[in-house]
């Protein structure tokens, strides 16, 4: 009789078991299904932003191309499509910090100004920034680093020995991390010059730069005549010559969908006209459609 309630027992214990298990795999494959229908989601939602955003770019690119005087100054516009506002953000690329010529001044400033790293840091940075683009294999400046900098720490890529094509590559250098890459990345651009365009330079680039904030707002809100005698006063990286007609610009979109989602594109363009392309500006490079800061598309 023991034997038999020993035997039920253990038989409950193992329905239990049982029951308890088979509770899990539920619960499991309806996470899985929540989580794969909220992925299915996201991603209908980013196809619909994107067709909105990719539209905002191209109507962007046809004024752009008709009136070349307009991509001579740093712009942002609104722009409504059916029921969405969209922010484009028109960025000539003279008023952008070319990291190929750049001083050590300007980038220990940009580190400094919009990646918030310390003095010493941004002379470290600055000093690997230039091994890796330039041709010799001897590290200079303070911290610098070359190949055998980059084996001894165990770096996954070694110095390129060349300009820069493609800015992402800046995440290769010694030391830079992808945070402070993304936080300085809206301030750069190829452009060959040493000196930064005022009438094509961002407010928020003009505040790093200069240690002042607002006072690019206050440039920007000036008459284009003032503006040099504003800004050449308060820091030596910036030109008053003007951008030179068909030059390229960088094109951000951003919107806030219904769902209160924000979403970003951005594209380099070419205003120069060209016979091999379809349409009248070139477009050198598109970003894929990212999430991007609400507050940022309501202002």
């Amino acid at each position: 009789m023991g034997r038999r309630k020993a035997q039920a027992g253990a038989a409950l214990v193992l329905v239990l078991w049982l029951v308890a298990a088979l509770s899990l795999v539920v619960l499991a494959s309806a996470h899985g299904i929540r989580q794969q229908t909220q992925n299915v989601g996201l991603g209908l939602a980013r196809m619909r932003a994107e067709a909105v955003l990719d539209a905002a770019i191209a109507l962007a690119a046809q004024r752009l191309t008709a009136d070349k005087r307009l991509a001579a100054q740093y712009r942002v516009e609104y722009l409504v499509l059916g029921t969405h506002r969209v922010r484009l953000e028109i960025t000539p690329s003279g008023g952008l910090v070319d990291v190929n010529v750049a001083s050590d001044a300007l980038l220990e400033a940009l580190l400094r100004g919009a990646g918030g790293v310390s003095p010493g840091e941004a002379a470290t940075l600055v000093s690997r920034i230039h091994d890796y683009i330039d041709p010799d294999d001897v590290p200079g400046g303070v911290g610098g680093a070359e190949a055998a900098q980059y084996r001894a720490a165990g770096w996954p890529a070694l110095p390129r020995n060349s300009a820069l094509e493609d800015l992402s590559e800046l995440q290769s250098v010694l030391g830079m991390t992808s945070a402070l890459y993304e936080t300085i990345a809206p301030y750069l651009g190829i452009n060959g010059q040493q000196g930064i365009e005022i009438a094509s330079a961002p407010a928020s680039l003009i505040d790093a730069l200069t240690g002042r904030q607002g006072l690019g707002a206050q440039v920007r809100a000036s008459p284009l005549e003032m503006q040099a005698g504003q800004l050449l006063s308060a820091a030596p990286f910036f030109i008053a010559t003007p951008s030179a007609m068909g030059q390229t610009v960088r094109v951000r979109a951003a919107m806030q969908a219904e769902d209160g989602r924000g979403w970003e594109r951005q594209a380099w363009l070419d205003l120069s006209a060209r016979p091999d392309t379809l349409t009248p500006w070139t477009t050198l490079s598109l970003e894929p459609t990212r999430r991007g800061r609400e507050q940022e598309f309501t202002r």
